[in-house]
């Protein structure tokens, strides 16, 4: 619980940033989702987590499901999805509202803020220096860094 509140707390500060560059986002929606990016751990704390939260999600809230199923790190592409044996399609985070919450779930440690460079060396150790999910974590990363900016500066 500590985690998804972090996450959702993180989520919403980076949206109220981007926002307030005034480019369109929800920021209630990215609260209440990131809340629940994690619903599918009470059926597995696997990497099917994201599936199962977008099943428990879809017949009530389908915009949430699909955050659930594309929030794991920045997504997981076709042939990573083939690989881990997942329903094969990209479960690749589309709408800015569920690339904000997928990186705010990326720069937490359970409830503990880390750098991305943190993020980085823990998904490296689990997957490969080069592995297609880092690079799209750091674009992930630069992406939203670049709508937070203040220009001014």
């Amino acid at each position: 619980m500590r985690h998804v509140c972090a996450v959702s707390k993180h989520a919403k500060s980076i949206a109220e940033s981007i926002k307030a560059r005034g480019i369109d986002i929800d920021v209630d929606f990215v609260e209440t989702a990131a809340l629940l990016h994690d619903i599918g751990r009470c059926r597995t704390h696997g990497i099917k987590h994201g599936i199962e939260g977008a099943k428990i999600m879809e017949p009530i809230y389908p915009d949430i499901a699909r955050v659930c199923e594309r929030h794991i790190g920045a997504g997981i592409d076709r042939g990573e999805a083939e690989k881990l044996g997942l329903p094969v399609k990209d479960y690749l985070p589309t709408t800015l509202e569920e690339k904000v919450i997928a990186h705010a779930d990326n720069l937490l440690e359970g409830d503990r803020l880390v750098s991305i460079d943190e993020t980085v060396k823990k998904f490296e150790s689990r997957l490969g220096v080069g592995h297609p999910a880092v690079k799209r974590i750091l674009e992930l990363n630069d992406y939203i860094e670049s709508l937070c900016k203040d220009e001014t500066n």
